[in-house]
């Protein structure tokens, strides 16, 4: 015979609290003090009781029935120094755009804190936050790569965009970055092109963790030697100072050896190549591999709100699930980005069929 199911009255009451502080408990919610979940934590695992899973499912079937009602408010952390820059960059942006209408549609608010304001230190803000009744923390790209954040985020779900935050060291949503480069090499190949160049600041490639330039490297072994082209890196962060002082060693890098497409992050390269008489497309192809800053190239949509919507996704799966601070083991959930084709590509030939096949 099957036995009887263990309840959550049951752990309630062998506990000695109420029904909704073992609930509370069970989802690891830190409005019970830690002595106190730990111990109805372990009884529960003791008891053996496990939530049942078709109530569950009904729950989340009527919940998803009813009108969204407000749960609670959610923060998004902006840490650059000057507010309106973590406001105003336009991948920012797009990322906050699909958080916020997501915690919406599941009744949150999402609210900005800015970490830089007056006065605010580390501790401050723990206790701002957590006087605002806020458990859970969405962590934008920061501005610096390999960025450190001393913010106690142990009562808190939290779940990172992008890879420059390195501590602590959460769950990230972040574009498949690797498979975005692949596909654009992909795509300019099926254009007939071979000898294949990138531009990027090397601060852009620490960001992504390293994803954008590893398929590169990959493609230059997949060529002949004679087409092989080598990466051009603009040191530092792609500011304007570090743009200026590259179209010299760029234009100087571009004649030497003259590829017939680069995959680029730097916009102003087709101001450069343009002004020193080289025409895009008809003389160079050039892709971007986040079209949200160049807009009619043609290149990849990293789909800046999908990212932002998934995260929220995952945040409030974390909160509702109780899982708080750092994970033990961090998810990666890496978002498809898509080709778009635009004014600053062109076919010079037939599709390279035999180096498309050791890309496949």
């Amino acid at each position: 015979m099957q036995e009887a199911r263990v309840t959550l009255k049951q752990v309630a009451v062998r506990a000695g609290v109420h029904v909704s502080t073992a609930w509370r408990a069970l989802k690891n919610d830190t409005y019970v003090e830690p002595a106190k979940r730990a111990r109805i934590r372990t009884l529960a695992t003791e008891m053996g009781y496990a939530p049942d899973p078709m109530l569950t499912a009904l729950s989340n079937y009527r919940r998803k029935q009813a009108p969204v009602a407000f749960q609670s408010t959610l923060a998004w952390i902006n840490n650059f120094p000057s507010r309106e820059e973590g406001r105003t960059l336009i991948n920012i942006a797009g990322y906050h755009e699909g958080a916020r209408r997501f915690a919406t549609q599941m009744g949150f608010k999402l609210e900005e804190f800015w970490l830089a304001e007056p006065g605010m230190s580390p501790k401050r803000a723990r206790e701002v936050l957590l006087a605002r009744g806020i458990r859970g923390l969405v962590f934008p790209p920061q501005p610096l790569s390999g960025t450190e954040l001393t913010l106690d985020i142990e009562a808190f779900a939290a779940v990172a965009i992008g890879y420059s935050l390195a501590s602590p060291r959460l769950h990230v949503v972040a574009a498949h970055q690797h498979n975005a480069s692949l596909h654009a090499l992909r795509e300019l190949a099926r254009l007939g092109h071979v000898r294949i160049g990138m531009v990027a600041a090397t601060e852009t490639l620490r960001r992504a963790n390293h994803s954008f330039e590893s398929p590169y490297h990959f493609f230059q072994a997949a060529v002949e030697e004679k087409h092989r082209v080598p990466l051009f890196a603009l040191p530092g962060r792609d500011e304007p100072r570090n743009v200026a002082a590259a179209r010299e060693p760029f234009l100087a890098w571009f004649r030497r050896h003259r590829p017939t497409a680069i995959v680029c992050h730097v916009g102003e390269v087709r101001g450069w190549l343009e002004a020193a008489g080289c025409a895009v497309p008809a003389d160079v192809s050039l892709a971007t591999l986040s079209r949200v800053f160049d807009v009619t190239w043609s290149g990849i949509d990293q789909q800046e709100a999908e990212i932002g919507r998934r995260a929220l996704e995952l945040l409030v799966s974390l909160f509702q699930s109780g899982e708080r601070g750092a994970p033990a083991t961090p998810l990666r959930l890496l978002v498809e980005g898509r080709w778009i084709a635009g004014d600053t590509t062109r076919r010079i030939g037939p599709p390279a069929e035999e180096l498309l096949a050791r890309l496949s």
